[in-house]
């Protein structure tokens, strides 16, 4: 899951040696100030010691400061003989306040909080991201089979970018696959699944299968393609933008609705330079200043499968949509923990979005439970504004916690390099709040009207899923048939 971010950057050497270890201060004015915190000694990472033990020693410094729960931190005895990652693991497992920090999948705890690592020689180079250009969704079913019920395993596509692997393979939005690498994907062989991921393989061959009605329209006929017709899939690194579909609409009552499908809170194409990168964020702008030109007064904002991001891109977003009367004001309050002090940001100002702010008293969401962290904090905090938002579609997350990205030793070697490679801390810091101090969603977000694409109980209509940006796909319809004041009417 995607995290609400902010980026650090170490600016000086502090006066104690505590402090020391800990100045930073946060892109966007985000300046945090260190506070009357009086922990108990904390190993510095010493060149002697193993690679691990050094890395580990510096990640409970980060954690004992800036973890949300730093108080519990300090009160473990850590023991640093373990391979970074498990250490990780074992310190926030051993705190027992901080169940804000992950959800419990299927019994097995998953934390937000992450640390990861890159080889020093590629540390300063930026390259895209490894894709197949897909987005996909794990299922299971009990299918019958000639010799008995079945439990086995599919990925249906979510959407697919355009002349990326995928696409020029033939795969769309709503295709089922059946067949990884010629198996059929069963309950032992489940992670084979994570084969679809670019990052845990290179190639990867697909089958893919169908359901269709059955013809009392009570139940599904299952069927797989034949084996000739698999495809293969190589991974390539370009641009996967998440700025992935925008249009403008007309509904049939006449009123002009933007139409905005945004996968990601990404500021621009190098996460590591945010400072200098801010390529989508300037694409956001580009697109909502077409949106005014076009006389859009109502916009449908689909954050189905965004996961969250950057705390900029949402204050930009936020900025763009808010009536002109909010702008300049407080918006979000992020709350670390006591040692630290709250700070606020604010919408931008009237005169930084003149050419592409909507002004809107109301805003249309498309939201699931695959929206999650800045999609959130968008929804509560235009809320908070008095801004009208309508959410169609299911419960969200409910990850109302947000993370720094440290990355940087705190010395005057600058980065975090421990032997060939240089490592990132991404600790739970903080809380966020909206400008009237609310902040319970920890349990998700309710839509105002329900529809879950997933899996849809009281009918087949999950099958066929309809095109993103379509008029006549079923959230998009459900939000268009409301800003006319109509009920929607859905095939089954």
């Amino acid at each position: 899951t995607r995290c609400v971010s902010i980026r650090n950057n170490a600016l000086k050497t502090m006066k104690t040696a505590f402090a020391k270890y800990l100045s930073v201060a946060v892109l966007m004015a985000f300046a945090l100030l260190i506070g009357a915190c009086t922990p108990q000694p904390i190993p510095e990472p010493d060149p002697s010691d193993p690679e691990d033990v050094q890395v580990n020693k510096w990640t409970y410094q980060i954690l004992s400061y800036y973890y949300l729960w730093n108080e519990e931190v300090k009160a473990i005895k850590p023991a640093y003989e373990t391979d970074y990652q498990s250490f990780l693991t074992n310190i926030l497992s051993a705190v027992k306040v901080n169940t804000l920090d992950g959800k419990i999948y299927s019994g097995s705890r998953s934390f937000y909080s992450y640390i990861s690592s890159a080889p020093v020689t590629r540390a300063g180079s930026f390259t895209f991201a490894p894709t197949y250009g897909m987005s996909i969704r794990a299922y299971g079913f009990n299918i019958q089979t000639q010799t008995g019920v079945v439990l086995r395993y599919f990925a249906r596509i979510q959407y697919v970018t355009p002349n990326l692997p995928a696409a020029n393979a033939g795969l769309k939005r709503g295709d089922w696959i059946g067949r990884i690498d010629g198996k059929q994907i069963l309950a032992g062989n489940f992670s084979d699944i994570n084969k679809l991921l670019p990052t845990n393989s290179s190639s990867v061959k697909v089958l893919k299968c169908s359901f269709t009605a059955n013809s009392t329209g009570d139940g599904v006929i299952f069927k797989e393609e034949a084996e000739n017709k698999a495809v293969t899939l190589t991974r390539t690194t370009v641009e996967e933008n998440p700025i992935h579909t925008h249009k403008v609409l007309t509904t049939n009552g006449g009123t002009k609705v933007g139409y905005l499908l945004f996968n990601q809170f990404k500021r621009g194409y190098d996460e590591s330079d945010l400072e200098n990168s801010d390529e989508y964020e300037q694409q956001l702008r580009s697109v909502f200043a077409e949106f005014k030109r076009a006389g859009v007064e109502e916009l449908v904002l689909d954050l189905r499968y965004n996961g969250g991001g950057y705390v900029s891109t949402a204050q930009l977003l936020s900025s763009m949509i808010a009536p002109q009367s909010k702008l300049g004001s407080k918006w979000l309050e992020c709350r670390p923990n006591a040692s630290r002090k709250s700070n606020w940001y604010n919408l931008l100002s009237a005169a930084e979005v003149a050419d592409c702010n909507l002004s809107l008293p109301r805003l249309y969401v498309i939201a699931s439970g695959s929206s999650a962290s800045a999609s959130e904090l968008m929804i509560n905090n235009l809320r908070g504004l008095d801004v009208e938002v309508i959410h169609i579609g299911s419960k969200t997350e409910g990850k109302v916690v947000g993370m720094e990205v440290i990355d940087h030793l705190f010395n005057s070697t600058d980065k975090a390099i421990f032997g060939n490679y240089q490592y990132t801390l991404h600790p739970v810091s903080f809380r966020s709040y909206d400008a009237k101090g609310t902040s319970n969603y920890e349990n998700g977000l309710i839509p105002n009207h329900f529809y879950d694409e997933y899996m849809d109980e009281q009918s087949l209509r999950w099958i066929e899923w309809g095109e993103l940006g379509d008029a006549s796909e079923p959230m998009l319809r459900i939000a268009l048939d409301k800003i006319d004041g109509v009920t929607t009417t859905l095939s089954a």
